[in-house]
């Protein structure tokens, strides 16, 4: 008996000990398994690195854009619109794979834990910045080419100077109407037309004294002189472009004080509403409400400013006020008639928003600024395709565009 016992705790032992060994083999085999299943995720980019790289192509392909939008129009002014016209079609196709990169890089911020779904947008973004870079890059260099070879220097440098000479006049009367403007508005009311006359004197200072160097009986080699023509042309174009910056402002401000003279109108006619709600308020709060929304809009009509814009937008907002005050007493042909006449106003403004963000993004802001600029642009363009069938939705729009164009210009500033 002793001995059967012993055999069975033997058995017992050596079948427990087995077990375990085991036991140990599959914990072993799960964990090489497991760690041979997880490390091709360590592959995968994480989230922040999947956004810088998306951003980073953005800014690439943007800023491209952007030098291939004045390389075309400065090859127009050179050769003409019949020479450039496949470099034109190749800035068009280039715009297309930008709102295709937007499109991308706003479904990367909207779903930030889509992984593999953020990779391949990020992927595609890449490519196609690549693919922006390899169009605009070959036009950019078949011009350079023909600018080296097509034109002599004397040639080029007499159409330099005529271009020149003409910059000069439209310089004078630039200046006629910046002056003008500044005795009607405050400086931050012209945006970056307030020191345009002086930045394209600069420029063609320059133009003129390197076209000098390089007129005929220069020692340079002529290579030289080429590239010197070429950088006066450059600075000439810069200053064309700086030009027409002042009438630019000169049309926005006319529009904002336009916009300002038929928002007052309409604020005069809310005022009355808005009073006679109030004495017929069904509640004391809600007389409440309308009676301080009118003293906010009295308040924003007395104000006395020389920027047109920034009164439009007090004024704007203290007409919100009021809206939101009267909205359960008004019909919907009321709410669509006082939407469509707010959506000038707010188109306006949000315009000229754009317009500081886009001086204020130039070539060295981030993607979440230039994101937030074409997001801009879109919620605009949107606005004025629903104004006609839905107003209310236009309004909320513009009103967006305007909001987006804000964050643009401080995330491009800050």
């Amino acid at each position: 008996m002793e001995l059967v016992g012993g055999v069975i705790s033997g058995l017992v032992a050596g079948g427990a000990t087995l077990l375990v060994v085991v036991a140990a083999v599959m914990i072993g085999g799960i964990v090489i398994v497991s760690r041979r299943r997880r490390r091709p995720g360590r592959l995968l980019k994480a989230p922040d690195d999947v956004r810088r790289r998306a951003g980073s192509a953005l800014v690439r392909a943007d800023d491209r854009i952007a030098e291939g939008e004045a390389d075309v129009e400065f090859a127009i002014a050179q050769f003409g619109e019949r020479a450039a016209q496949d470099y034109r079609a190749a800035v068009r196709r280039a715009r297309a794979d930008r709102d295709e990169i937007f499109r991308l890089h706003r479904l990367i911020d909207d779903e930030p834990d889509a992984g593999l779904a953020n990779r391949e947008r990020a992927d595609r973004i890449v490519m196609l910045a690549d693919r922006v870079d390899r169009g605009l890059g070959e036009q950019a260099t078949a011009f350079r080419d023909r600018r080296s070879l097509e034109s002599t220097a004397p040639d080029r440098l007499e159409r330099l100077r005529t271009r020149v000479s003409e910059a000069r006049v439209r310089l004078t009367e630039a200046t006629r109407q910046r002056d003008a403007l500044l005795t009607q508005h405050v400086r931050a009311a012209l945006g970056a037309a307030v020191d345009a006359p002086e930045r394209a004197t600069r420029s063609l200072d320059r133009a003129e004294t390197l076209a000098a160097e390089a007129a005929p009986g220069s020692t340079a080699a002529a290579s030289s002189v080429m590239a010197t023509i070429s950088e006066a042309e450059r600075l000439l174009f810069s200053a064309e472009e700086a030009l027409e910056q002042v009438p630019a402002a000169a049309s926005r401000l006319d529009d904002a004080v336009d916009a300002l003279q038929r928002l007052r109108d309409d604020a005069r006619d809310a005022r009355t509403e808005a009073l006679e709600a109030a004495a017929s308020a069904p509640d004391g709060d809600t007389g409440t409400a309308i009676t301080e929304a009118v003293a906010q809009l009295d308040g924003a009509a007395r104000a006395d400013s020389t920027d047109p814009l920034e009164q439009l937008g007090d004024l704007r907002e203290a007409m919100d006020a009021v809206e939101v005050s009267l909205a359960s007493s008004r019909t919907q042909a009321q709410r669509l008639a006082h939407a469509r006449e707010a959506y000038h106003a707010a188109r306006v403004q949000a315009e000229a928003q754009i317009a500081a963000a886009r001086d204020a993004v130039g070539s060295g802001s981030s993607a979440g600024a230039r994101s937030r600029l074409e997001d801009a642009v879109d919620e605009l363009r949107a606005s004025r395709g629903m104004l006609e069938t839905d107003p209310v939705g236009a309004l909320d729009a513009v009103r967006r565009a305007l909001t987006h164009a804000r964050d643009a210009e401080v995330l491009a500033r800050y």
